[in-house]
């Protein structure tokens, strides 16, 4: 375990400690959320898993727990009339196949005036519709948001400066949130117990529309990103040497060192009487080996008092050229490095959410997933007899009991 994996488990203690030793005679409160799950997948040949987890259903295990569980609390103190602070701790399957703790939110909030907040510190990332709130899914539509969108920007948490600013146009609330952050973390590599670590810093700019039942939400971001597995590193440097002409050029191109990133998104929410619609799209324009990647979903549901129905149709799609003819006789390495990028896949899910009480939902929810011909899909742990060239289709089974206090 790195040493930044050590400060993010042990900052969470550290924090609560010296919170618990001052906020006796201050406003504060505490709050809690979590989910209890279970997920099958019937594919043997590849896991399915969320953002950065190294493992989950499929080839690892036909079932699993650990895909959505988790446990979360939130600790807010009031230290003046318009500052804050905001603590929140989660533990769920990380990087490291465990789930210790981990620090989601550290942030200081200061409210100069009523419509106008700054933040300081880790906060969530903010990107799509439910990014802010994605953990807690109770407070979601469905068992966890479609990857196919909100895997295009995986990490939890910036640490930063932003602000948010609210102001009425007509009769609609509008929202701007923007700010300068920088994330790192671990990335697992598939088949194997070692991380490669993904770093980035830049800015964000969202604009947020909110009026009765309609929310609307655009938003881009700009990111300076490195990220370079060893395999990639490796074909990189042998690149630059003198056997190839174009050699330098080529490793330049590949390699994702201080690498420009756009990220670009909207998202539509409508509810009228008891009809949910929602839909988001989302393109990430990149450089290096990683190529553009472009994500989108639909989500209809309808609520029969505590019941909601709901289907979601969804799809990741990849642009970019397959080869380079500068790699010589390494274009088939190449070609390969390319590839490994390419996670095309059309999915379509139904799901049932059952409020139990106000703090407890029961969610049913059952995905057919289908990568395109020629690329990885949303999966990860490969076997040797993955059919690259002709995936297949596969079917995804998840109950989550999801709870707050």
């Amino acid at each position: 375990m790195n040493r930044q994996s050590v400060e993010r488990r042990i900052l969470p203690a550290a924090v609560l400690l010296m919170l618990s030793n001052s906020v006796a005679a201050l406003d504060y409160h505490v709050s809690g959320f979590g989910t209890a799950s279970l997920s099958c997948f019937t594919n043997d040949t590849a896991d399915f898993v969320i953002n950065d987890q190294p493992e989950g259903p499929g080839r690892t295990r036909t079932c699993d727990g650990g895909t959505d569980s988790l446990l979360g609390v939130q600790f807010d103190l009031d230290l003046l009339k318009s500052l804050e602070i905001g603590v929140q701790v989660v533990g769920n399957r990380n990087e490291n196949r465990d789930y210790l703790p981990t620090l989601m939110i550290a942030q200081m909030r200061w409210h100069p005036t009523d419509n106008l907040t700054f933040r300081l510190g880790r906060a969530p990332s903010p990107a799509f519709l439910y990014s802010e709130s994605r953990l807690v899914r109770y407070g979601l539509p469905w068992v966890r948001p479609p990857l196919e969108v909100y895997g295009l920007f995986p990490t939890y948490s910036n640490d930063g400066l932003e602000f948010i600013h609210k102001k009425l146009f007509g009769n609609w609330q509008a929202e701007w949130h923007g700010g300068m952050t920088q994330v790192s973390f671990d990335t697992p590599i598939s088949n194997t117990k070692d991380t490669t670590p993904f770093n980035a810093y830049g800015g964000f700019l969202n604009l947020s529309l909110e009026r009765s039942n309609t929310l609307i939400k655009l938003g881009y971001g700009y990111y300076k990103v490195t990220y370079n597995p060893p395999d990639t590193n490796k074909l990189v440097d042998f690149l630059r040497t003198p056997l190839f002409s174009e050699g330098q050029q080529l490793a330049d191109d590949l390699a994702v060192d201080e690498s420009s990133i756009h990220l670009f998104a909207v998202g539509v929410r409508h509810e009228y009487a008891d009809w949910l619609v929602m839909g988001e799209f989302s393109h990430r324009l990149n450089v290096g080996f990683v190529r553009n990647q472009y994500g989108a979903y639909l989500t209809v549901g309808r609520h029969f008092d505590s019941w909601m129905p709901y289907a979601t149709i969804a799809r990741r799609w990849t642009s970019g050229p397959n080869n380079d003819v500068r790699a010589g006789f390494l274009q088939p390495q190449v070609a390969y490095l390319l590839a490994a990028t390419r996670y095309d896949t059309t999915s379509a899910a139904l799901g049932l959410s059952h409020d139990i009480n106000d703090n407890i939902k029961l969610k049913l929810q059952t995905d057919w997933i289908r990568p395109d011909d020629n690329s990885w899909g949303l999966y990860t742990n490969h076997a040797p007899d993955y059919n690259y060239s002709h995936p297949g289709s596969d079917w995804l089974f998840t109950m989550n009991l999801d709870f707050v206090f």
